[in-house]
């Protein structure tokens, strides 16, 4: 295995050790999430679907869900999740990087 394909590797999984503790921090700091008032928000979706049709209901409870990712608990999933995707596709690409050093060497 190559200098590279190692140093790869290793920045992989430094990535998924930071994003990991980042993910811990963000959850003890998080406090309980916020509760949302069924009801009202039953209301406010109906009134939008009858200005704007059920694509803009689908759009708006979309983009909640999307933005609900960056709050609370939430982040700290969100961050354990991108730490372990991109710490794995850099373990993944030094794993090919050996591989293609292997296979020119012989």
């Amino acid at each position: 295995m190559s200098a590279n394909a190692r140093l790869v590797q290793r920045a992989g999984l430094a990535v998924v050790a930071v994003f990991l503790v980042l993910a811990a921090a963000a959850w003890v700091q998080a406090g309980p999430d916020d509760e949302v008032d069924a009801v009202e928000h039953q209301r406010e979706m109906q009134q939008l679907e009858r200005l704007g049709g059920r694509a803009s209901v689908q759009t708006a409870e979309f983009d909640q869900w999307l933005s609900s990712l960056w709050h609370g608990r939430r982040l700290a999933g969100t961050l354990a999740v991108l730490g372990l995707v991109v710490g794995g596709a850099c373990w993944r690409v030094g794993g090919l990087m050996a591989e293609d050093d292997g296979g020119s060497e012989a």
